[in-house]
């Protein structure tokens, strides 16, 4: 399983659902015929905010979650990453409970 979501692909193109469907495709080239990998992506199309709705709904601790691709204990709130996840909270209408360094 791995988290990547269609939207972050401008930035990160090894986001893209196709990407990922031609990491799989190579694993299982390189692979005996008899192992399949499946690489499983069960967020990679819906949006931010769907995410937020979704994680919210599950009592995900999203407070215990960083997105941020600069910092490793505290949130930028300036990368592409954190401006993205800012985003997707405000189009939840929910508020991002974790520090950020700036907003």
């Amino acid at each position: 399983y791995i988290g990547v979501v269609q939207e972050d692909s401008s930035g990160y193109p090894d986001c893209s659902d196709s990407f990922i469907q031609k990491m799989q495709n190579a694993i299982n080239e390189g692979t005996k015929e008899d192992t399949k990998i499946e690489i499983i992506t069960p967020l990679v199309h819906l949006s931010k905010a769907q995410i937020v709705e979704e994680a919210i709904k599950l009592n995900v601790p999203l407070e215990l979650t960083l997105s941020c691709y600069k910092e490793e204990y505290q949130a930028c709130g300036v990368c592409d990453s954190c401006r993205l996840r800012l985003n997707g909270f405000k189009e939840a209408n929910q508020k991002d409970l974790i520090p950020y360094k700036e907003s």
